[in-house]
């Protein structure tokens, strides 16, 4: 009886045993795995860390190894500067026509240049551009002149294309250029300046009344341009 009772006591402390060491292998296992699991992350994060530090340090590589490109810096042209005559012409027409010197200053400096380089006289230019528009840049005739010199687009293919630009006509430089580059083509083709400005006018009449109401203008800018800008003519 009591050896009986020593052999259940046995078989239950084996089960016990057998019981707590195969929880015991479950926690170690668990353990073990929760370890494992924590290195396998940190090395993660590290390999990421690295990754991200080399991949900076690429970056930063590369933009120290690119050449440097200096900005392009545009320098404006600077304005011709009016010849002395020119200066007093500027303040003549200004009080003649009651226009602002500061405007007009670019329009002679436009008719001084484009004279020089076109070979006409830019008294003769700026008269044109008095009797044709009194100075504004932005006048139109009934029949399709524009402009400070009152050019016909049209009529001058070969100098100007307004098909690309409509309002080209109306900017002064360009205007002032082709209406000189016309008077200095019809000076040519006729030999005289007083029958240039007549085929320039479009009129046939032998007086010449277009031509000698431009050449009086550039005789008064002339005597101008001598006294200080002082006179002022009819």
């Amino acid at each position: 009886m009591f050896a009986t009772r020593i052999a259940k006591y046995a078989r239950h402390a084996a089960s016990f045993m057998l019981h707590f060491a195969h929880g015991g292998l479950l926690v170690a296992g668990l353990i073990v795995t929760l370890f494992i699991a924590s290195r396998i992350a940190n090395h993660g994060v590290q390999g990421l860390s690295l990754g991200s530090l080399g991949g900076e340090s690429s970056v930063s590589t590369a933009v120290v190894d690119e050449p440097v490109v200096e900005p392009v810096v545009e320098v404006a042209e600077t304005p011709a500067k009016l010849s002395p005559d020119l200066q007093r012409v500027k303040a003549y027409v200004a009080k003649r026509y009651q226009v602002s010197a500061v405007a007009l200053e670019p329009l002679l400096a436009a008719a001084q240049q484009t004279g020089r380089s076109v070979g006409v006289d830019p008294l003769l230019i700026v008269a044109v551009m008095a009797i044709e528009s009194r100075f504004n840049p932005f006048a139109e005739s009934p029949m399709g002149a524009q402009g400070l010199m009152q050019v016909i687009p049209k009529w001058h293919p070969d100098k100007i294309d307004v098909k690309a630009d409509r309002s080209a006509m109306f900017d002064p430089h360009t205007n002032i250029r082709v209406g000189a580059l016309v008077l200095k083509e019809y000076i040519q083709t006729t030999g005289s300046i007083e029958r240039a400005l007549q085929q320039y006018n479009g009129s046939s009449d032998p007086a010449a009344p277009y031509a000698n109401k431009v050449m009086a203008v550039k005789a008064q800018l002339s005597q101008a341009a001598r006294s200080g800008g002082k006179f002022v003519g009819a």
